[in-house]
Parts: C-alpha cells; structure tokens; sequence
C-alpha cells in the first residue's frame, strides 16, 4: 500500500468513526432522522442544484438575511418605505453550506469584504476574500446565543469606510432561529455549532423550535410567529443601515425556511426549516430586493 492508499484509508476510517459517533449521539434525536431521510430522498427527488450565481449579478452590497423566505419578506417589505423593486431568485442551496459552495466555491473574491454573523462562512472559508470579518466571534450574546442584527449593524457603520472600492457582503443571523423575542425550553441556537467552529472541532448540531414542532411539542404557527417577527426586527436594522450605503444594494436570503410543506407530492413527508438538499419552493425561493442609490454625499 502506497502512501495515497494509506492517507485516503485513514481518511475513510476517519469519516466512518465520525458517522458512527454521530449516529450514537443521536439515537433518540427524532429529528435527526427524519432530516436525514429528508436529505436522502431530496438526492433522488431534486438531483440538480440549479439556481443564480449571485457573482454574475450586478451590486455593490449585498445583505443576506439567514433563511429568509421569499413570501414572508414579500409581505414585510410591503409595510416598510424603503424605495425598491421585489424581485426573487432561485438559490443553488437549501442550507447555508451549500449556498457557499456554489457561489464562492472556485475562485477568489479579492473584491468582496463579507462581514458575518454565520460562522459557516469560516469554516468553509477563510482566505476566499479581501477581508472576512466574524461578527459571530466578539459580537456573540451568550443570553440568546446568537448574533443580534444590531451587532452587524454596528460593525459595517465602523467598517465600511476602511474599505474604498471593495463590494460588500453584510450576513446576518436572522430570521434563522433562535428567536429574539421568543424562547423554547433547551433550545440551544447556535452555540453548539459556534463553540465547534471555535475549537476546530466536529461540527455539532443545535436544538432549535422545529424539533418541538416535530415532536408535536408545540403548533407550527407559533414557531412561524417567532420566524416573523425575527425578521421584523431585522429588517429595522436594515432599514437603518441602508441611509449609510451608496450604490447598488441588494437585500436577499442564502436560503428559505420550510414551514411544514410536502417534501414532493410521492414522499408529502412534511418539511420544517431546512435540511440539506430539500429544494422545495419555499426553501429554494429567496428575495431579490434591489436600492439603486446615488453616491452619498
């Protein structure tokens, strides 16, 4: 055995001892089974991962609100007076990971600063950039655990300047749970996950809402009362924020949120958040909502 064979075995003893791990873990994880069914027969169900290349699109900043809806935002932006046009696109991924690989997986991006509040961006990539800057890492809110929208906020008003000529990518955390103005019991948000990608470690799985919906916890519609009004919080930062930008800004979504619908019409298995492949409308339909504005002054 050459040393190729070697590495590519230890490798493979590797991902298998991490499966088996993972597998151990969440023996009585109902709905790590069900998302994993889910993907499983997404990959025969939407085999292709056909959507928009946001780099082929023209802006100058681009604002993406975690899991965002298309529908839900259609109905949000109709109550705010921010001059623009609502179109939707069609994203190449179901989940934060995907949507990065198929944007920003070949190539380099010397002309973009991405500013964040996912730590996904780190993990997949950390020199694809001029300058990523992690909100997640010293923004942090250890009471929610999560990135409030105000941190992000706050962090382009101080770093937008430094960067004259670069395009932006501002990444908040929500509408993506957990939510700001609602609390489940052991919910987690994204701590698990963050203190993973802090310590280079397996990345761990949170306890979110839709677990509760899945266990029949809890109704659908109080999880979706809590997605919405999560959105409307950040949308008031948005707002703010947008008086402070110049040029071309573009405010859509990595990805949508299930809020129940039928994986497909031969598996109506219901899907809830978004788990890996499931390209289903309301996960795959995201805002394009474009501010063309003149150069500030």
């Amino acid at each position: 055995m050459d040393i190729s064979e070697k590495s590519n075995s230890a490798s493979l003893f590797k991902k298998t001892a991490a499966t088996i791990k993972r597998i151990i873990r969440n023996l009585g994880n109902r709905a790590f089974w069900r998302y994993g069914l889910i993907t499983r027969l997404s990959k025969i169900f939407y085999p292709k991962a056909e959507g928009f290349d946001v780099n082929s699109e023209d802006w100058n900043y681009l604002i993406i609100l975690d899991a965002c809806r298309y529908d839900v935002f259609a109905e949000e932006i109709a109550k705010r007076k921010i001059e623009g046009k609502l179109e939707h696109r069609i994203s190449k991924g179901a989940m934060t990971a995907e949507f990065l690989d198929a944007n920003f997986g070949k190539g380099q991006f010397d002309d973009i600063v991405y500013i964040t509040a996912n730590p996904f961006v780190n993990v997949m990539f950390k020199n694809k950039f001029h300058k990523l800057i992690s909100v997640w890492i010293n923004g942090w809110d250890s009471e929610l655990n999560t990135v409030r929208p105000e941190k992000v906020y706050d962090t382009v008003l101080s770093e937008h300047h430094n960067y004259p000529g670069k395009k932006f990518i501002i990444h908040f955390m929500q509408p993506h749970p957990p939510f700001l103005t609602m609390r489940f019991p052991d919910e987690t948000g994204i701590q698990k996950f963050r203190d993973s990608v802090i310590n280079n470690a397996e990345l761990q799985g949170d306890i979110g809402p839709w677990r509760y919906v899945i266990r029949k916890k809890i109704p659908a519609a109080k999880v979706i009362e809590g997605y919405k009004e999560n959105l409307k919080i950040v949308m008031d930062y948005v707002e703010k924020l947008i008086p402070h930008l110049s040029g071309k800004i573009v405010i859509t979504a990595d990805h949508g949120e299930g809020f129940g619908e039928p994986l497909h019409r031969f598996f109506p298995i219901k899907v809830y958040g978004h788990p890996n492949r499931a390209r289903i409308e309301s996960i795959v339909k995201v805002p394009w909502f474009v501010i063309n504005k003149q150069e500030n002054s």
